[in-house]
């Protein structure tokens, strides 16, 4: 890991004894420059070392915890370690967000961050970059988020586990299982107890949705390409608009085959009758 105080080093030699800070609502501060760059840091290296904990989440309360006395500093303070950690490490912090069990409902904030790529994609698949032992997780939870936005952001657990079966991911025993677990530790999807009546009577599900993580790391056109990858060459021409269509969201208009995505959303796919895709 490189060391931030190695990366920066912008104080000058002839600066003032003391810098003024216009935080919220135009106010001053006078602070010494030594100490608005140690906050700095010390917000760099908190984001990053949380990031290789066990919950991988850094709390706002914790930042300010950094400030002292100066934490109406915070906003200042955040901005430049975020600039710092886009510049020197490609990262930067996301605030985790909370949903409604419709899974539609207003995304709320959480006031708690983790650590995301800002890289650009064909780097971050590019072979400069070693993924080791993660890339079998990555490559399982890609599948989850998957199958999870083509039902329009919810699947019951049994009807993944089935997806599962079909792929032969089950035949590691358990292994899937605790797989699901970590990612749910991991809060890369969530689950949530479904009760509903059939014809056989009630019955009680387990609702597997995108966990507050995975909404902030991973952008949906990374998963609409990754399917389009699994399907590879042989994918039908209107599979990018078929997948919009099926997990119902909102992209950027992109034409291809002289369909524009974001009308697929709304309108459907040309020819097309069904809005499931078969993975």
């Amino acid at each position: 890991m490189r060391d931030v105080d190695d990366d920066y080093s912008d104080q000058d030699d002839h600066a003032p004894k003391t810098i003024r800070v216009t935080t919220v609502g135009s106010k001053v501060h006078d602070i010494l420059p030594e100490d608005f760059e140690r906050f700095v840091k010390d917000t760099v290296r908190l984001a990053i070392f949380s990031s290789h904990s066990e919950a991988a989440t850094v709390k706002r309360d914790d930042i300010k915890a950094l400030l002292g006395v100066h934490t109406r500093l915070y906003d200042t303070v955040f901005e430049r370690a975020q600039e710092r950690l886009r510049k020197v490490f490609g990262m930067e912090m996301a605030e985790l967000t909370t949903k409604g069990r419709s899974g539609k409902n207003e995304e709320k904030g959480t006031k708690t961050y983790i650590l995301r790529n800002t890289l650009p994609m064909d780097l971050l698949g590019s072979e400069s970059l070693d993924w080791d032992d993660q890339l079998e997780d990555q490559g399982l939870l890609m599948v989850i988020l998957s199958l999870i936005m083509v039902r329009e952001g919810v699947i019951f657990e049994s009807h993944l586990k089935e997806h599962f079966r079909r792929l032969k991911l089950m035949e590691e025993g358990g292994d899937i299982d605790k797989k699901m677990d970590m990612f749910m530790k991991r809060r890369y999807i969530e689950k949530s107890k479904m009760e509903y009546l059939d014809d056989s009577g009630e019955k009680i599900e387990m609702e597997v949705r995108w966990g507050a993580r995975a909404r902030a790391e991973i952008p949906e056109e990374n998963v609409v390409r990754f399917i389009e990858e699994i399907f590879g060459p042989e994918a039908p021409k209107t599979l990018r608009e078929s997948i919009v269509k099926a997990s119902n969201i909102k992209m950027k208009a992109t034409q291809e085959n002289g369909v524009d995505a974001t009308d697929v959303a709304e309108n459907g796919a040309p020819g097309s009758s069904s809005n499931v895709i078969r993975l």
